[in-house]
């Protein structure tokens, strides 16, 4: 490899935006980040103002730039990373025209039975790789049709946020292979827009940015931004597109026998493929990978890390006020609490759908449960309870993976919540398997880095940045403990008999009437 240059690394997260200076070895030399709030016009209808993503990018940009022990013309390159699924509609110049509709709304459940009725389930997985969901970007898109005709017809382009900020920086209309093949107007198999979903449901493809390979250089950073981050005239701009394809490459999870689990808002599982793969019960999705030309199997979990963050927020109230007077993380306080418990959480079974089911079950009704309480628990066996049930759901999707793929040993794993050393031990038990948790905890970010790096020519190829880029902390391995993953195994079966028991018997349905009734009462 050349000499060591340096690639700054914008990633749009869901709850926040981060931006880390990287050399192109994989060394954290600077970072900034800054949370933003979405808008829950109800439980389930949640819109984004994208102003909030403009000024996260700049304020941390600054920062971290500010922060940077190098001088900032050393940095070679911008890449950027975003959320994906989340629909944002502008004017030829890249204005927002209404508030952004964020992947986890769950608003067009009516256009997802449509596109079903009308095409069938089994015709729009094998063209996209796709379930039919809300989660995804075409019936948000016909959602907006109907229901805001003149803001669908007004949009010049229909972007997605790593799109949206590439517009903001370089005045380019593209989005990426990674991102498209999450809007379910994208061929998988083909990596092009399909016309023929396109003209069905009267989505002109004039609107939709230009496809292009993840890793593609976008275009050079605006003049007004090379002055305000003095940043060098030339610096390119790549677009790495969707955080979990790029997490991927973040892992090493670049070639086939690997399998990841990134646990942020959401969790997510990929597994590398050489070409496109289905699963014929259509449990997990396929989507194209950050490695041009090749594809994951993938399985989402709309709510996990959210999860906690919801319990920090509306119920450890006292803990977060302490921990910023004492300048600590506030999740420290919360695992700390979790040490002195034992597995099992004394019976209590938490089910994660916060926001809908993504897979195995894909249920946009779904909603959470905690099970199992009793007068007799403690807040920290709640606590645990929301972890291990974080684990039960990624667990039902790994054995998924696992048996239409190849037997795996070792599950790669980093996001936020993985800095708690019981949460990774909790995954080794519950999965049975070797965790090895990266270095890096923030594996998107780093993913997009060797991405860009090799696109600008500092690496010859994926797996030549990989095997020098990514590293894991074999310090703290954890191993299953046998007989906690037989007692976990026997409350995995529970916990799928409980949500089946309520899908069964419509309950979800049921609770969202019951919401819908409250919500009309005003």
């Amino acid at each position: 490899m050349s000499e060591t240059k340096y690639i700054a690394c914008l990633d749009v997260g869901t709850t926040g935006c981060r931006t880390i200076i990287y050399s192109s070895r994989g060394k954290i030399c600077s970072e900034a980040y800054e949370e933003y709030a979405s808008i829950f016009l109800s439980p389930t209808w949640i819109d984004h103002d994208p102003a909030t993503w403009l000024k996260a990018m700049r304020n941390t940009m600054k920062q971290a730039i500010k922060l940077f022990p190098g001088e900032a013309s050393d940095i070679a390159a911008i890449s950027v990373i975003s959320q994906r699924s989340t629909l944002i509609p502008v004017d030829k110049d890249g204005n927002p025209l209404d508030n952004a509709i964020l992947w986890q709304d769950k608003r067009a459940i009516g256009q997802a039975d449509f596109i079903r009725k009308e095409l069938g389930p089994e015709y729009v997985y094998q063209k996209t790789g796709l379930r039919i969901d809300a989660y995804f970007s075409l019936p948000k898109l016909l959602w907006m049709k109907e229901n805001k005709p003149h803001v669908f017809k007004d949009a010049f382009k229909l972007l997605t946020v790593s799109d949206f900020i590439i517009h903001h920086l370089t005045g380019e209309f593209i989005t990426d292979w990674t991102q498209a093949s999450r809007t379910m107007l994208f061929n998988i198999s083909e990596l092009k827009w399909d016309a023929e979903l396109c003209a069905k449901f009267g989505i002109p493809i004039e609107k939709l940015a230009k496809a292009v390979p993840s890793g593609t250089i976008a275009g050079t950073l605006k003049k007004s931004f090379q002055s305000e981050f003095n940043l060098r005239a030339d610096i390119p701009v790549i677009s790495v597109g969707g955080d979990q394809q790029s997490a991927a490459v973040g892992l090493g999870v670049v070639v086939p026998g690997l399998i990841c689990a990134n646990t942020g808002t959401g969790s997510f599982i990929l597994a590398h493929s050489e070409r496109p793969a289905f699963d014929k019960q259509q449990r997990v999705v396929c989507t194209a990978s950050a490695v041009a030309g090749k594809w994951l199997m993938e399985a989402g979990i709309y709510t996990s890390g959210s999860v906690y963050r919801w319990f920090r927020d509306n119920f450890s109230m006292v803990e977060t006020s302490a921990a910023k007077e004492l300048n600590i993380d506030a999740y420290d306080i919360l695992n700390s609490e979790v040490k002195n418990t034992r597995p099992g959480a004394e019976g209590i079974l938490m089910i994660p759908h916060f926001a809908g089911s993504a897979a195995p079950y894909w249920d946009p009704t779904a909603v959470g449960l905690i099970f199992g309480c009793t007068l007799g628990h403690k807040r920290s066996q709640v606590i645990r309870g929301l972890l291990e049930g974080i684990c039960f759901e990624i667990c039902k999707n790994i054995r998924i993976i696992e048996s239409l793929t190849n037997e795996i040993t070792e599950i790669r794993v980093s996001g936020g919540a993985t800095r708690s050393t019981t949460f990774n031990q909790i995954q080794a038990d519950v999965y049975g398997k070797t965790v090895l948790r990266s270095v890096s905890e923030q594996s998107s970010a780093l993913g997009a880095m060797l991405v860009a790096a090799t696109s600008i020519g500092l690496y010859p190829d994926i797996a030549t940045a990989v095997r020098e880029g990514v590293s894991f902390d074999n310090h703290n391995k954890k191993m299953p403990d046998a007989e906690t993953h037989e007692l976990y195994d026997k409350m995995l079966d529970l916990h799928n008999e409980l949500y089946l028991a309520l899908a069964s018997h419509k309950i979800y349905d049921k609770a969202r009437e019951l919401r819908e009734f409250i919500k009309s009462k005003g």
